[in-house]
């Protein structure tokens, strides 16, 4: 019968934002460098299936909201399907070394674990589909959800995606940390097979040193030639604990700290820093946004959103030349500000999307100057500036682009407006752009809003979530109760409240969200009770720098009243 091909089959799992993709391909390219012939079913990210890339491209569709889990999981199961039988069955046919970015594994995390459908009844689905066909060993790269967050969000920056967002971001970072507690226990069942690596508190290198090695072993194994040793330093992650500081309740300590941190932490990952001084209007925060102004200048410029102090002007008409999309960006919310107008201009040719999306809400001359300036190269982006104007102007503006391709940004302008004439638009488009027109009820408090709220909050907690505001209604607080353990969002919607029941939500999801929790309370909140809390949750998880950023923001923020108060 001859010899059997030699083969290797490797499954990296994760959650979003965990870096499987990323270090699955580098050893990949490793290997093929040295001679290695190397298939990865999802090379850069991209199936080698079409079939199975326009099946995830509908489970992905936020427009298939009310796509029901069992559907879901036929279809997550149908794309791994077609991907064995297309492309991982023949090659082992033939002797190879496969890597796989997902496999079926990813289907009992999602669909168990996460959406909570019978474990059992899931792995009969998934059965006959893998034919029998599982990998030698299974790679999980682990971290926790702050860390994914942040990764996909300075992924974002830098691939300029925004208001792309999939059917599970929907469902809010809780449904994310139910898929990681299941492979989690995957691998407990299996420690055999499945190798962890903790790719939250490791180096890239680190993370790319353990798996190529274990990798290098399992080839040996299977009768292939070892690799050459890894090439690269696997230096230690720096962990910083601010558990002195908050053993003190010593805020200018901690705010020093914090600072040095940053500058440490922008010479090794200027990314990072760039992320944590995002809405930072400090001295120190610009002193930072200096260290990394020619490597990272978008996520400075993305993290002057908001901001409207003279430096941070300074900062924008600075960064024009270099990162003109993220400056347009950040003037969204400066309605009144002649020099934010004056940028608008400047930018109508480089970035006139951003432009157009930075204008929402206002209603002025020199706004609907440039809307017309807009039209025809930004028509969407102009439609969905037109969020929560309710005159004829922009109704006529609106009517004369009711179409299909224009639905999303149609429902998206009637945020905020709660009138029969919205209304009508709204249950007109709700087939074709359900998730854009719950966006839309933002700032929508009728008896009707709160309906469409309580039908679609199993499906779309993160966005019913984000609509409900700082209302202190009974309404409000059963959407509260429904949705607690699903979305941190759901804190975001106590900002600044100092009521009893936002007070017992605080402590109730202060170890899930401890950062949101904190962040709920306003840096302007400087009671005593603020501060005990601040400095209780810190002890807690006391190396959580997004957690030490908001109790520096409510320190400067004290500092600042004192100032205020000398001057007086």
């Amino acid at each position: 019968m001859g010899t059997p091909p030699k083969t290797l089959f490797v499954d990296f799992e994760g959650i979003d934002g965990s870096g499987k993709t990323s270090l699955s391909n580098r050893v990949a390219d490793l290997l093929r460098g040295q001679g290695y012939t190397v298939h990865h079913v999802r090379d850069k990210g991209v199936f080698k299936s079409v079939v199975s890339k326009e099946i995830r491209s509908v489970t992905r569709d936020p427009h298939f909201l009310r796509m029901g889990d069992t559907t879901e999981l036929l279809l997550y199961v149908a794309r791994d399907a077609q991907m064995v039988e297309e492309y991982i069955k023949p090659r082992l046919k033939e002797g190879a070394i496969i890597f796989c970015d997902r496999y079926f594994y990813s289907s009992v995390a999602h669909s168990h674990f996460g959406r909570g459908l019978d474990r059992t009844a899931v792995e009969q689905v998934i059965e006959p589909a893998a034919q029998g066909i599982w990998p030698d060993f299974v790679v999980y790269c682990d971290v926790n959800s702050l860390t994914s967050r942040v990764r996909k969000r300075i992924q974002k920056i830098h691939d300029h995606r925004f208001g792309d967002f999939g059917r599970k971001g929907l469902m809010g970072i809780g449904f994310r940390e139910r898929m990681r507690e299941g492979f989690l226990a995957l691998a407990r069942e299996n420690p055999e097979e499945w190798l962890v690596v903790d790719n939250a508190r490791n180096t890239f290198e680190a993370s790319l040193a353990q798996i190529y090695g274990a990798i290098a072993d399992a080839l040996v194994k299977k009768g292939f030639p070892r690799p050459e040793p890894l090439a690269v330093e696997a230096t230690p992650v720096e962990r910083t604990s601010y558990a002195t500081f908050a053993e003190r309740e010593d805020r200018a300590g901690l705010a020093a700290a914090f600072w040095k941190h940053l500058e440490r932490l922008a010479a090794a990952q200027p990314g990072m820093a760039g992320f944590y001084v995002i809405k930072l209007d400090t001295p120190e925060a610009y002193a930072v946004r200096d260290m990394i102004f020619d490597r990272e200048p978008e996520i400075i410029a993305y993290g002057l959103s908001g901001l409207n102090s003279p430096k941070s002007m300074e900062y924008r008409t600075r960064l024009v030349p270099v990162a003109p999309f993220f400056v347009a960006r950040s003037l969204g919310g400066l309605k009144r500000d002649p020099k934010a107008m004056e940028l608008r201009a400047r930018l109508v040719a480089r970035a006139p999307g951003q432009v157009a999306l930075s204008l929402r809400g206002i209603d002025s001359p020199e706004a609907w100057a440039l809307r017309q300036r807009l039209r025809d190269e930004a028509i969407r982006e102009v439609i969905a500036s037109l969020r929560g104007i309710d005159t004829d102007q922009a109704w006529r503006l609106r009517e004369q682009h009711f179409k299909k391709k224009y639905y999303e940004p149609l429902a998206e302008s009637l945020g905020g407006i709660d009138t029969d004439r919205a209304w009508a638009v709204r249950e007109e488009m709700a087939d074709r752009a359900l998730p854009w027109v719950l966006m839309s009820l933002r700032g929508c408090w009728s008896d009707r809003a709160w309906q469409w709220r309580f039908q679609y909050v199993d499906r779309a907690p993160k966005i019913i979530a984000r609509t409900i505001g700082r209302q202190d209604t009974d309404n409000a607080w059963t959407i509260r109760d429904r949705v607690k353990t699903y979305v941190k969002e759901v804190l975001d919607s106590v900002g600044g409240l100092d009521g009893e029941r936002a007070w017992n939500l605080r402590f109730e999801l202060a170890e899930r969200w401890p950062n949101t929790a904190v962040s709920s309370l306003g840096a302007g909140n400087q009671s005593e009770r603020a501060w005990r809390f601040r400095w209780e949750v810190l002890r807690k998880d006391p190396e959580n720098l997004l957690l030490v950023k908001h109790v520096v923001k409510a320190a400067v923020r004290a500092a600042e009243d004192e100032d205020e108060i000398e001057e007086d």
